[in-house]
């Protein structure tokens, strides 16, 4: 099943917009884990385990694995088969954020969608369209291009305007989305940015949107909900994975993922 299809079929199965982030920052993981082999892993499946009766999609940052050289991209390995094995219906967005010419970008394809299995990628959309097409030749993956993201300096690049258009660098980019199909190409778009959000909402209804900036970084749940609308993913990772730092870890991340899902579920009505 594609991505497209997964993420329809999840979203109305559970009339949510959960995406897990999972970001096992080495420094915030529970003190139990200190001594276990592969804790990236152990910690990453546990929370997963704990929270797959809530979530539409993961989202695992392959940089908090990648810090660890080879040891870590196989825990990485691991986390996507466990969740691909156990949790197929799932679909899985691998945040990698990578973008690179098409000769380059054709090797990172065939790691996330060939080796790995994933089915979806974020990416760099700043060296153009000729970038992004290799990733989608296979049209059951998805790809979701950096638009307007929620740091604090996100501004100094994206929301720069074009002389010749008068579109801010954002816009421009989620223009670029509608050179490909819906189900192929969708778009980061920050919660820390409500106007903006509704703006590109309006102007693109039908692209679906990863949305991170919600919980840690501060944005509400209600305010980004009642702009993005469910061609959404909205993204926590820190609120729920890092709920407990005790042994009930991912006891607490359940618990917080379900108290999430079900505001979702009220704000829909």
């Amino acid at each position: 099943m594609d991505f497209y299809s997964k993420f329809v079929k999840r979203r109305e199965k559970l009339n949510s917009l959960l995406c897990v982030g999972i970001d096992p920052d080495i420094v915030k993981l529970p003190p139990s884990l200190e001594k276990v082999p592969d804790k990236l892993y152990v910690f990453s499946r546990d929370i997963v385990d704990a929270t797959a009766e809530y979530a539409v999609a993961y989202k695992p940052n392959i940089a908090f694995f990648e810090a660890f050289g080879s040891k870590g991209i196989e825990q990485f390995e691991k986390l996507i088969y466990h969740i691909k094995t156990n949790y197929p219906e799932i679909p899985i967005v691998a945040d990698a954020k990578r973008g690179d010419l098409d000769n380059t970008a054709r090797q990172y394809a065939k790691f996330f969608f060939k080796e790995l299995g994933v089915d979806s990628l974020t990416l760099s959309p700043y060296m153009g369209s000729d970038t992004i097409k290799p990733f989608i030749e296979d049209d059951s993956r998805m790809v979701f291009l950096l638009c307007l993201t929620s740091n604090p300096d996100s501004a100094e690049l994206q929301q720069k305007t074009f002389s010749e258009t008068g579109r801010t660098l954002y816009r421009e980019v989620a223009a670029l989305s509608e050179k490909f199909p819906v189900k192929n190409v969708g778009l980061v778009v920050g919660a820390t940015h409500p106007k903006e959000l509704l703006e590109i909402r309006k102007a693109h209804p039908d692209r679906i949107f990863l949305i991170p900036g919600y919980g840690a970084q501060g944005a509400s749940l209600e305010e980004v909900i009642s702009v993005c609308g469910k061609n959404s993913l909205v993204n926590s990772s820190r609120s729920i994975i890092f709920s407990s730092s005790g042994t009930d870890f991912a006891q607490a991340a359940g618990k917080a993922a379900a108290s999430i899902a079900e505001q979702m579920r009220k704000l829909f009505g």
